[in-house]
């Protein structure tokens, strides 16, 4: 099965086992995605009828890749 060109993440191994690189996991999921969110907000105010800044699946999909970035086997392990 080959991945399409476009995919940001290399798929390796089981399902749901993919090795984050630090340049993919940080400028697309988390800078792009919660960083530069919360900036925004801190600069612009939380704009009315925003009951939350992330939306549940937002957050869970931001926190997950921060987990799997963290938990990768080395040399693709994050955490420090």
């Amino acid at each position: 099965f080959a991945a399409p060109h476009h995919a940001k993440m290399a798929n390796v191994g089981p399902p749901n086992s993919r090795i984050i690189r630090l340049e993919e996991g940080w400028n697309d999921e988390i800078k792009k995605k919660a960083i530069d969110v919360l900036e925004d907000m801190l600069d612009n105010g939380i704009k009315s009828g925003n009951s939350s800044l992330f939306k549940p699946a937002e957050y869970v999909s931001i926190y997950t890749v921060c987990y799997d970035m963290c938990t990768q086997r080395s040399p693709y392990n994050w955490s420090r």
